[in-house]
């Protein structure tokens, strides 16, 4: 990411961790979990799957967001 994309980076979703769950998914795209969880078993957006948990790095949902933006 370029400097002004880390800084815009920096003020996205403050209220929720680097590392988020599908729930939390769910709620910053006000979107239903299940098809939170489509976007991530499908790897639109990068997760990783730690025993029966989906964790995602913040940092994918804001590459996520700004490539559909872009589109």
């Amino acid at each position: 990411m370029n400097e002004s994309a880390e800084k815009a980076y920096s003020t996205f979703f403050t209220q929720y961790p680097d590392v988020i769950s599908v729930e939390d998914l769910s709620r910053m795209l006000g979107i239903c979990k299940v098809n939170a969880y489509t976007l991530v078993k499908n790897g639109t957006i990068h997760g990783v799957k730690i025993g029966r948990v989906w964790r995602i790095p913040k940092r994918s949902v804001y590459l996520y967001l700004e490539d559909t933006m872009a589109s």
